[in-house]
């Protein structure tokens, strides 16, 4: 079993002069959303084993804030390419990870966190999948099981939607 959590960066503030995407920071209502996230990873006990991190500022606040809230502290490597990526970069990511760890999450941007849960989740008419479809707020989390022993086996539209929790804070 894989579990996969996508987490999309909480609420930026808008660029200031000639400040560059990536250098954006986290807003206040982003960083209370960050809060919110994790104290519900830590309720819903969603811990993951390994984290890959867009290397943009406000991916990395998120990330960061999240799991202080949730107590945790996994391992993580941030990715440069996550900033401005596919859904079939990410996909070769997650395959690339050791079938030692058993749930990855990733923290980036939108569209692409959107158009990447979409794609891994089954496509099952449901009313979390309906909602999913419809969209995908700063600091939503995704959560998706696979019944895969390897990464390798993660597939497209494969995934169980187990949660996808819209923060209100963002």
């Amino acid at each position: 079993m894989k579990t996969v959590y996508l987490l999309r960066h909480a609420k930026a503030e808008s660029a200031k002069g000639a400040q560059e995407d990536i250098e954006r920071k986290l807003a206040p209502a982003g960083r209370e959303a960050c809060a919110v996230v994790g104290v519900y990873m830590k309720k819903k006990e969603y811990v993951p084993d390994f984290v890959l991190c867009s290397a943009a500022c406000r991916t990395q606040e998120t990330f960061e804030l999240a799991m202080q809230a949730a107590g945790m502290s996994p391992p993580y490597r941030l990715e440069k390419k996550l900033y401005a990526t596919t859904v079939d970069y990410i996909l070769s990511q997650l395959r690339l990870l050791d079938d030692a760890i058993g749930s990855a999450m990733v923290v980036g941007h939108n569209p692409i966190m959107h158009q990447f849960a979409l794609t891994l989740a089954k496509t099952k008419a449901t009313d979390m999948r309906r909602s999913l479809e419809m969209r995908y707020p700063t600091g939503a989390l995704t959560v998706l099981r696979f019944a895969a022993d390897s990464w390798n086996d993660v597939e497209r539209w494969q995934g169980e939607l187990v949660d996808c929790m819209m923060s209100s804070a963002s």
